[in-house]
């Protein structure tokens, strides 16, 4: 079913009067129609290839707001940032609002003032969220970074499946799912788990990044090289490291050196990172020392250099990372630093904290039972606040033991671990119902009023405690927030009601019973399946890393599947042994010549590039073609040019 527009405008039009771009990038605008065609539409670009533009444009054409499920707050501040500069209406919902501020977004939504919404993936079970959700005229759904829906991919977060629910509430709304790596197995997954229907879509651009130089650099003195190659290679810099303290530490390495180096990670206050981002977006800061919480969304297209001290987990990260440089298509680099032997064991020592023995999964479980005074076969829907340091102190357990078990216990259906969460207020009735009507004056009217809202809108108050609504409760009672915290807090001074303010912090949400430790199943596809699928992601890392002997951008490409690619020509084995035959360097080479001899002919071109065959001069044009360049062939002449 197609969606309904708002406007006459074509996509184009949109994109020049929003944006002031005269042109789509490659494959933006066949998304965007399947889109407009009603079509469920998986779409592959790469790093820096316009994936927002697909959803951003229709979404301002289209009746209703567009609802976009993104993993990052930063990112959706960014984003919502951004949008508001271009005079487009928008907003966002994540775990780090208040239920007063959420209350204000959907508001929003309801009256028409937001045509796009950013919403974070664990606001998809907020019963509130999901009610007003149906009041809502919705265009259509985008899940970005949609990788993280299937558990074959790096980067699984189970809070992406609840998107299904949208699926049972909007079951005619189509869905753009977006990602700029996927290999052939999650991209199937994806579209399962998102349950694509039978007329769903499929782009895919090349993994090959323009202009980008992979380079593997072996040393025994990683500091000294990094050093050495950010001395060397003049502009932007990115430096990824894996945890925060490392951050620190080598940027404080770099200044001392004269180096002008500050870093980034997720543990900084909100101001300190807005600060830090903004100083390095606008050139004041050269080099940001980061972890991967650093980069995503972020528009700056003149890093020259990306440099990885140490290796990550899966291609996928290193392609993600390294892909956020050279975005203006000027030469940059993307360089590993490589330490043969210590850094396989450094990949096999994430894998195995990734995944601890089951038999230490359970042994987890039942010091979390203790630990929260949990009787064996009780607690089913028990919510408990929990503080993972004091727990790790306590049982002498490394907290990195205890988040991946919690995230296997997680996916095999015994809890969740709730980070940053806000439990909303609960309240219960401690008195006599008969004694209610007696303990009042007329002059203390509003408090009959309030407890009479109570007990007809809130069922079981005398017997256990209930989620309110304060907004609810105080638009109905017209009084102020402030007025009725005031009036709940007397009622509980005076014993009426024992009231629990809302409060945000960590907590596990118990989904079963405590069963004993060792009736604790993991499903294989769980455990051991997943395992394998991170294994095969470390040994291609691995193989990457210490396999000299041919194009590193080749083998990311074979890595992701890619049909028919080519080698690139400027990374560290192609310089050292010039591919033979057609490369991308050659490719650019020939759309270069072409572009400067505006009516050029193929034999002019077979003149020009004596080394290829007649057949690969061909094939170069048909690629060139395929990218999207304005190239066309009229007769026997080769025209580069829209007209």
């Amino acid at each position: 079913m197609k969606l309904r527009l708002s406007t006459t405008e074509s996509p184009l039009d949109i994109l020049k009067r929003y944006w002031g771009y005269e042109a789509f990038r490659p494959m933006q605008s066949e998304v965007i129609e399947s889109l407009l065609g009603g079509h469920d539409t998986l779409a592959l670009m790469p790093t820096g290839g316009g994936k927002s533009i697909t959803f951003q444009v229709p979404a301002m054409m289209c009746d209703g707001v567009t609802i976009v499920v993104s993993p990052l707050v930063a990112l959706m501040k960014d984003q919502v940032d951004g949008l508001r500069k271009q005079k487009i209406p928008a907003g966002y919902l994540h775990s780090g609002q208040t239920r007063g501020e959420m209350l204000a977004v959907l508001d929003n939504c309801t009256f028409g003032y937001f045509k796009i919404l950013y919403v974070s993936p664990e606001r998809l079970s907020n019963p509130l969220f999901l009610k007003r959700l149906q009041s809502l005229t919705v265009s259509f759904v985008v899940v970005d970074e949609a990788h993280c829906i299937s558990q074959w991919g790096y980067d699984f977060r189970p809070d992406y499946l609840k998107i299904h629910l949208f699926r049972e509430l909007l079951p005619e709304i189509p869905f753009l799912a977006l990602t700029a790596t996927a290999t052939p197995t999650v991209a199937e997954d994806i579209k399962e788990k998102l349950m694509f229907g039978e007329e769903s879509r499929t782009f895919k651009r090349s993994f090959y990044r323009k202009a980008l130089s992979y380079v593997v650099r072996k040393t025994y003195d990683k500091p000294r090289e990094l050093i050495h190659i950010l001395r060397s290679v003049e502009g932007s810099a990115l430096v990824y490291v894996r945890s925060r303290k490392k951050c620190r530490l080598l940027s404080d390495l770099l200044v001392s050196y004269n180096l002008n180096s500050d870093y980034f990670h997720a543990g900084l206050p909100p101001e300190v990172k807005a600060r830090k981002q903004n100083e390095w977006q606008e050139g004041k800061t050269r080099i940001m020392v980061c972890t991967n919480a650093f980069g995503m969304g972020i528009n700056k297209e003149d890093v020259r250099v990306v440099v990885h001290p140490s290796p990550p987990a899966s291609p996928e990260f290193y392609y993600q990372e390294a892909g956020r440089a050279g975005r203006d298509n000027r030469r940059a680099y993307a360089v590993l630093l490589y330490t043969p032997s210590k850094d396989e064991s450094y990949l096999r020592m994430l894998l195995e904290r990734e995944y601890p023995p089951v038999e230490t999964v359970r042994q987890v479980y039942d010091k979390l039972g203790n630990y929260f005074q949990l009787g064996v076969e009780s607690g089913e829907g028990a919510v408990f606040e929990f503080t993972l340091l004091d727990f790790c102190a306590k049982y002498s357990v490394p907290s990195y033991v205890v988040t991946a078990s919690l995230s296997i216990l997680e996916l095999s259906g015994y809890m969740v671990y709730l980070e940053n969460h806000e439990i909303a207020s609960r309240l219960m009735i401690i008195t006599e119902r008969n004694r209610l009507y007696t303990l009042f004056s007329d002059q203390e009217k509003i408090y009959d009023d309030l407890l009479e809202y109570l007990m007809r809108h809130y069922a079981g108050l005398f017997s256990e405690y209930v989620f309110i609504d304060e907004r609810q409760i105080c638009s109905a009672l017209s009084i102020s927030g402030e007025r009725l915290v005031q009036l709940l807090t007397n009622l509980r001074r005076w014993h009426v009601i024992d009231y629990k303010p809302g409060v945000r912090g960590n907590y596990i949400s118990y989904l079963t019973q405590r069963l004993p430790a060792k009736l604790i199943k993991i499903p294989q596809s769980i455990y051991r399946s997943r395992y394998q699928a991170a294994e095969e992601r470390v040994d291609a890392m691995e193989q990457y890393m210490s396999v000299g002997d041919r194009c590193r951008s080749l083998q990311l490409m074979k890595y992701f599947a890619e049909s028919d690619p080519l080698p690139c020509g400027y990374c560290d084995y192609c310089l050292r042994h010039p591919p033979k035959g057609l490369s991308y360097r050659r490719l650019d080479d020939i759309e270069a010549y072409v572009r400067s001899h505006p009516q050029t002919t193929m034999a002019d071109l077979g003149s020009a590039f004596s080394e290829l065959t007649e057949s690969e001069v061909e094939e170069a044009i048909h690629r060139l073609q395929e990218e999207y360049h304005p190239i066309r062939i009229d007769g026997s002449r080769i025209i580069y040019g829209e007209n």
